[in-house]
């Protein structure tokens, strides 16, 4: 019986080192998606001096499996009288670290993915470890994934989905088709 006793104590003292984890990931998540407005703003900054441009920000709630609830700000770009808001999802996604989604007169989606990916099939890989009849031995140790740099790209509309680069250019052109419809 003490055995049992010790190990609920050992299962119950690694929760809290996972929660800390998720609370790690959370506060990732919301400084990368604050470094995305800061470029957006930086992006939009000749227009807001000019006053035909003018943005705000709004807290939300998001709610993630193993995170739970927490805030986050979306912003809302306001150009004449169009205006264009930006939802943050959230950053427990498959294949990729953030996703915020762009929304006026249509939608699109700006994805915190990793760097070399140029379209969806490069964020999930699939690895076989061992196939029938193999013993043990005779699958490959795992090898340590490589460091991963996170950069936000935006997934075009196309039929064959792909992922550009975020920057001025490119962010100006989904303003434009976002606003559009």
């Amino acid at each position: 019986m003490r055995t049992e006793e010790f190990e609920k104590f050992v299962a119950s003292q690694q929760v809290a080192e996972e929660e800390d984890n998720w609370d790690k990931l959370r506060d990732e998540w919301l400084i990368d998606l604050n470094s995305l407005y800061e470029r957006i703003i930086e992006y939009l900054d000749k227009f807001i001096n000019e006053g035909s441009i003018t943005y705000k920000f709004t807290d939300i709630t998001l709610n993630e499996e193993n995170i739970g609830e927490y805030t986050a700000r979306s912003m809302e770009i306001h150009i004449g009288r169009q205006h264009i808001k930006l939802r943050p999802v959230g950053t427990l996604l498959i294949g990729c670290k953030g996703r915020v989604d762009v929304e006026g007169q249509g939608r699109a989606t700006i994805l915190l993915v990793n760097q070399k990916a140029e379209s969806p099939a490069d964020l999930v890989t699939i690895k076989v470890t061992a196939a029938r009849g193999q013993t043990p031995a005779q699958v490959p140790a795992p090898q340590p994934e490589p460091s991963v740099t996170w950069t936000w790209k935006i997934l075009t509309n196309e039929a064959r989905r792909r992922f550009v680069d975020l920057n001025q250019d490119t962010f100006f052109r989904l303003v434009m088709e976002v606003a559009n419809g």
